[in-house]
């Protein structure tokens, strides 16, 4: 919900702080840069102090930076805030999947509950801060700051997790995880997929002319299919076919869709439409991608965790301020031009290692 609260406002932040495209974009950009960042530590810092209590230092930080952007009446102040608010995800969110596969045991079956709460998480939070937003651009941040001091007080009363202890292991582990060849090339895709993700999450409010509940309303739908996508469909689909055919298949049709929201030429009500339907496709992806990164890779959970994260937050953390700058010299449409190059990219690493995918999956004991 953190990251979809601030969506809707993206637009009105932009006309009452005067600022361009791309300076709005920075609020995305700052937080998804410091989480890439961060992930690369997550994994020891989780060893040395406790997943639990990493996971509830997390939501702190979340709860105090999403304060703080409520209170900030700048662009820099706030993405300055915006980059604490990824430190604290950058802690919390990596170590709540390795909280829940420690739970469950079953990886498959505690991505697809994690993926499923995402996906939630991405249709409420929209909607609430267009909900929020519609009185002050400042109410869903203040939302967002009251919903993470329950989550930190859900995690702390209702949470038990026996901690084992673990050795603290190199940086350089993250780095050695890429030696794999199948596993490089599921972090790569992971890489170009979400930088078209958070293309559309970041610069598509900016690109519709909606009302704040509009947008609101509109990744509502987006974030429904989200949720649908990472559980139901990905769950028979896995079982059904090779997961590099799932990933093949989701890619191709996000490629079309990019050019259909950026040149169809259509009404904005079909392109919302558009929208709305990529979200059954992002979330196949999503709960795809996440499965793979803990299957495919040789090494310890919480390394394999940090190794993919960065990558994708990496791939994330270019797309919004790239696609303000893009927009604001080339024309509107041009970034999801970019965002299809950047998914088709993806279509042509995953087809030449697809074999290597597969079968590093179908040796994970933990896939069966």
């Amino acid at each position: 919900m953190g990251v979809g609260v601030v969506d809707p406002i993206l637009p009105e932040i932009g006309h009452q702080l005067g600022a361009t495209p791309t300076q709005v974009e920075l609020l995305f950009t700052t937080y998804l840069g410091v989480m890439a960042v961060m992930t690369l530590f997550a994994g020891n810092i989780g060893a040395r102090l406790g997943r639990r209590r990493v996971a509830l230092i997390g939501l702190g930080l979340i709860a105090a930076f999403a304060l703080a952007c409520g209170l900030s009446g700048s662009i820099p102040a706030l993405a300055l805030f915006r980059g604490g608010w990824g430190l604290g995800s950058a802690l919390f969110t990596p170590t709540a999947l390795v909280l829940l596969l420690a739970l469950i045991g079953h990886a498959e079956k505690a991505i697809m509950r994690y993926e499923a709460a995402i996906g939630l998480g991405m249709s409420m939070g929209p909607l609430l801060g267009g909900l929020l937003g519609s009185h002050s651009w400042r109410f869903p941040f203040f939302g967002a700051a009251a919903l993470m001091l329950l989550a930190l007080a859900s995690v702390a009363t209702l949470v038990r997790v026996p901690e084992a202890r673990e050795p603290v292991r190199p940086v350089s582990d993250v780095f050695r995880a890429y030696r794999q060849p199948a596993f490089l090339a599921v972090g790569l895709t992971g890489l170009l997929y979400y930088f078209g993700f958070f293309l559309l999450l970041g610069y598509t409010p900016l690109f519709l002319h909606l009302s704040t509940l509009g947008l609101g309303l509109t990744f509502f739908g987006w974030g429904l299919l989200l949720g649908l996508g990472s559980t139901v469909l990905a769950e028979r689909l896995l079982h059904a076919l090779p997961a590099s055919r799932v990933v093949l298949g989701a890619l191709a049709g996000l490629t079309a869709l990019f050019f259909l929201i950026g040149f169809a030429p259509v009404t904005v009500p079909v392109k919302v439409t558009f929208v709305i339907l990529s979200g059954t496709l992002f979330g196949l992806m999503n709960a795809t991608l996440t499965t793979l990164s803990v299957e495919v890779s040789h090494m310890p959970r919480a390394t394999a965790t940090s190794a993919y994260n960065f990558l994708r937050w990496l791939g994330a953390a270019l797309a919004p301020v790239s696609s303000g700058l893009i927009a604001e010299h080339l024309g509107a449409p041009v970034p999801y031009a970019f965002g299809a190059a950047a998914v088709a990219l993806a279509v042509v690493i995953t087809a030449l290692a697809a074999r290597g995918i597969d079968a590093a999956r179908a040796s994970d004991p933990h896939v069966h």
